[in-house]
């Protein structure tokens, strides 16, 4: 068993305008638990704020633990809050929109796993170029 203590964890500060903090879980990088198979994260997603428009090669499952918003994701918009959960296939683009005033926590499982850093590498590039 391997066990993680999300509060002890540090996390990814992504910069304006998808300003949000990403907290690696389990990734398939040994120092983030070695897991092959999928990728565990967690993400505050600060009040106004959101994430890019994009996609992934991979599916993703997303659980919105507490907040709300909406998510677009193919064009069409739908309202999330606490207790949704989102099935996102690989290649569909969405995003998530914090629309109040209290932050918005996700938990997010990509299938297959990959690398951490590369998830954050794209959040930071993305954050990058649309400054």
């Amino acid at each position: 068993m391997k066990l993680v203590k999300a509060w002890e964890e540090e996390g990814v500060t992504i910069q304006e305008p998808f300003k949000r903090t990403i907290k690696t879980l389990f990734s398939p990088d040994e120092d983030k638990g070695g897991i092959k198979e999928l990728l565990f994260t967690h993400a505050i997603i600060y009040p106004h704020s959101q994430t890019d428009y994009h996609a992934h090669d991979r599916p993703e499952l997303i659980y919105i633990v507490y907040g709300r918003g909406v998510c677009l994701c193919e064009g069409e918009e739908v309202s999330i809050e606490t207790d949704v959960a989102l099935w996102v296939s690989g290649g569909e683009k969405h995003q998530i929109k914090n629309t109040g005033d209290e932050s918005m926590k996700l938990a997010t499982v990509f299938v297959p796993g990959f690398s951490w850093r590369d998830n954050i590498k794209r959040c930071e590039n993305a954050a990058k170029m649309n400054k």
